[in-house]
């Protein structure tokens, strides 16, 4: 009878541990696959691709205008991220100005965005601020189609060189004309990247599998310069 008691209390705490919560990885199921792909990270979330991972870290400063204030200038913020590989670790920082990019030897990784902004009168916890990242191996946006989704009027004003127009409210009906296959990886942007997040949306919707949201033309000139 004692060893059978002993051998149930085993049996549940085995199942309580199963069933513990962990942290949630992004891009676990996909740790093969890498070429290029965008991230929405949160502090303390890792990002796991091929034999290597991205960890954000902290965020270590945030001077960046309220949104609603004017301010003489924008402010930037600086994050910490930590990647990791089979042979080391190195801890590096991006920020939301010129610093955004980072390459290590046959990786880039670029801050997109990062967002909320600030807001006059309310604190954010960390854990409230996401930042978009592309990690690509070394030449992989080379060829890569990149599409402004803003209005003919804005693109013919000021493009990324090199971009197609089409306009998110028409990109449903016209992606077709780009034959593009479903497993492509391609990049869509706009002004802020409020229309290339519905772009991408839709997009998805249709079943197009690697979409990355580029968010502006100054953001694809930085990654890509």
């Amino acid at each position: 009878m004692r060893a059978f008691k002993i051998i149930f209390l085993l049996s549940v705490s085995y199942l309580l541990a199963s069933c513990a919560s962990t942290p949630s990885v992004e891009g676990e199921s996909e740790s093969q696959k890498l070429q290029a792909q965008e991230f929405m990270m949160s502090t303390g979330d890792i990002v796991r691709f091929k034999d290597s991972s991205l960890e954000f870290l902290k965020i270590v400063n945030d001077s960046r205008c309220p949104k609603g204030a004017q301010c003489v200038t924008d402010g930037s913020a600086t994050l910490s991220f930590m990647y990791l590989t089979p042979n080391s670790a190195e801890s590096f920082s991006l920020d939301t100005a010129e610093n955004s990019v980072h390459t290590f030897e046959n990786i880039q990784i670029g801050l997109m965005s990062f967002d909320p902004l600030p807001s006059e009168g309310s604190i954010l916890s960390p854990e409230e601020f996401t930042a978009r990242v592309i990690v690509a191996e070394e030449g992989a946006l080379e060829d890569v189609t990149i599409i402004d989704v803003r209005t003919e009027g804005e693109y013919n004003n000021s493009h990324y060189s090199g971009a197609v127009n089409l306009p998110v409210d028409e990109i449903a009906d016209r992606i077709s004309e780009l034959n593009l296959d479903k497993d492509e990886t391609f990049i869509v942007y706009c002004r802020s990247g409020n229309r290339a997040g519905k772009a991408k949306e839709e997009l998805e919707a249709m079943g197009y599998t690697n979409v990355i949201n580029g968010v502006s033309e100054d953001s694809l000139n930085k990654l890509m310069d």
